[in-house]
């Protein structure tokens, strides 16, 4: 019986359970699967929970079997201290997981303090998406230097002309694509949160995609049955995002250019590429599938940060 618990029933002379009890939790693990499976408005992506699990599993590993009811504030500072080799990002989804477990435990009656209740993450500071993107020399390199090679050539162009994250390149099945009424051809990208949101593919990427599957002896018509990856490796098996991600590093070695380019990097250009050929806005945040209007904005502040400086207004003086 909890210290609250023991209070109530020398007061009352009757004993309330905790949520907890009544629903039968009675021990960490139990308490950590209710946790990460529990009902929400917006459920988590694939990839999201398992970034969580991972997380989850550091934390555990860290307070080395300390039930949870017994994790002091001490412990979880120098959880935090142990984090600091990650990026701020990182950092923050892994602290705030480790808040919403404590809370979420502490909501249900399951621990009676919340020691987390005074630790903050770090914030994230907003970086320039001009700083995230190629330019358009950068992605001219390294498309001259894919041509060398026809998956590599193949993975540039759709990563720069969909905007695709690389989870759902690598997800995306030759299934997916279709034919609209006026003859576009689209690709149907299962997104964040499991949502669908059409992509266009081009003319001439079409073109390429069906050249690839000519020289891999496969039909090259469309086909909303056939789940056979969009983009496979030579023994026909789905590439890993790791993989696509070591791809990507090569290349831009390969290409000469001064910093590694991840297929995150590709993502950015695409949306800072179509905003700078005036593209509605609106259009763009639906290519991406950015929740937020917002996010799309960022880079539309950036494309236009230094036309639109103060400083191009002085005419004061001669230099």
């Amino acid at each position: 019986m909890t210290d609250s618990n023991r209070d109530l029933t020398i007061q009352t002379g009757t004993y309330v359970p905790s949520v907890a009890q009544e629903m039968g939790v009675l021990h960490d693990e139990h308490l950590f699967t209710l946790f990460l499976n529990r009902p929400r408005p917006k459920q988590w992506s694939k990839m999201t929970r398992k970034a969580y699990h991972r997380d989850l599993e550091s934390f555990t590993k860290f307070i080395e079997g300390t039930p949870l009811a017994q994790v002091t504030y001490v412990q979880l500072v120098e959880y935090c201290y142990t984090l600091q080799h990650y990026s701020p990002a990182t950092q923050q989804r892994m602290i705030n997981l480790m808040r919403s477990l404590f809370l979420f435990a502490h909501r249900l009656g399951y621990i009676q303090r919340n020691p987390a209740v005074l630790i903050a993450a770090p914030r994230v500071p907003i970086r320039a998406t001009h700083k995230r993107s190629l330019t358009v020399q950068e992605a001219q390199r390294l498309l001259e230097t894919a041509k060398r090679l026809d998956r590599a050539y193949l993975m540039v162009v759709l990563l720069i002309t969909t905007g695709v994250r690389v989870e759902e390149l690598c997800q995306g099945n030759w299934g997916d694509l279709y034919e609209d009424m006026r003859g576009n051809i689209g690709w149907m990208v299962r997104g964040k949160g499991d949502k669908d949101r059409p992509v266009l593919i081009r003319p001439d990427v079409w073109a390429l995609l069906q050249e690839f599957r000519i020289s891999n002896g496969l039909s090259p018509d469309l086909d909303h049955r056939d789940k056979t990856p969009l983009l496979f490796t030579r023994r026909f098996t789905r590439y890993r995002q790791n993989g696509v991600r070591d791809m990507m590093y090569r290349l831009s070695d390969a290409a000469g250019l001064s910093r590694r380019i991840s297929p995150h990097i590709l993502r950015h250009t695409c949306a800072t590429f179509s905003l700078e050929a005036e593209a509605p806005l609106l259009q763009v945040q639906r290519q991406m599938g950015h929740e937020s209007l917002r996010t799309t904005e960022r880079y539309l502040h950036d494309i236009r940060e230094l036309s639109e400086s103060a400083g191009a207004y002085i005419n004061q003086v001669t230099l």
